[in-house]
């Protein structure tokens, strides 16, 4: 599946959001959250908004509302982050360590964009456990994070298993682990035969 326009058009603004935060030397935006899941995915999970990790979040922020985005301030959208009125497409910024510091940053994914940018997104891997801790911090059980574990696991090439298995305990506090993760994906496998997409 493609990517939408307006998600392209958000990677490319925030291509050269990191541009600039560079000529300032300053570290460059991260991308998480259900945006780093639609990239992962391929567009079959897709979100309405950007999680951005990123140290220097004061200066992006001043950056972003220089490329066209503004503070949110629509009716039925909590009031907080940024939003671009022509993308629709909403921005939250996260300051602090990735994931609070449990993740490698030397795993950090490259997303190259027309025009010689680049975009940084937090590894599949992290993505992976990043869902299966949303799924494991709601007390019934988060099912649409963990149904995003499994699709992003189906669909992932050259996986580095014992550090998902270490991110897995850590992210859940030990309650699952990647083979949890594998017996669920492989039984919703052999039920639908291929990832389901999710709106």
């Amino acid at each position: 599946m493609a990517f939408r326009r307006e998600y392209l058009d958000a990677l490319e603004l925030l291509g050269e959001a990191s541009e600039k935060l560079a000529k300032q030397g300053l570290s460059p935006p991260i991308i998480v959250g259900g945006a780093a899941v639609e990239y992962y995915t391929g567009a079959a999970i897709m979100t309405g908004d950007f999680d951005i990790v990123c140290a220097a979040d004061q200066s992006l922020k001043d950056i972003l509302v220089g490329l066209g985005f503004r503070e949110e301030n629509r009716q039925g959208h909590l009031l907080r982050g940024l939003y671009h009125p022509d993308l629709l497409m909403a921005v939250e910024i996260v300051s602090g360590a990735l994931f609070d510091g449990r993740a490698d940053r030397d795993r950090l994914a490259v997303i190259r964009l027309e025009h010689g940018r680049e975009v940084l997104i937090a590894s599949i891997e992290d993505m992976i456990a990043d869902r299966m801790g949303q799924y494991a911090s709601s007390p019934r059980g988060a099912f649409d994070m963990l149904k995003q574990a499994m699709i992003l696991l189906q669909l992932a090439e050259n996986v580095d298993e014992p550090y998902l298995e270490e991110r897995i305990l850590a992210e859940t506090l030990g309650q699952y682990d990647l083979d949890f993760l594998r017996e669920k994906t492989d039984a919703r496998s052999s039920q639908a035969g291929r990832p389901e997409p999710l709106s």
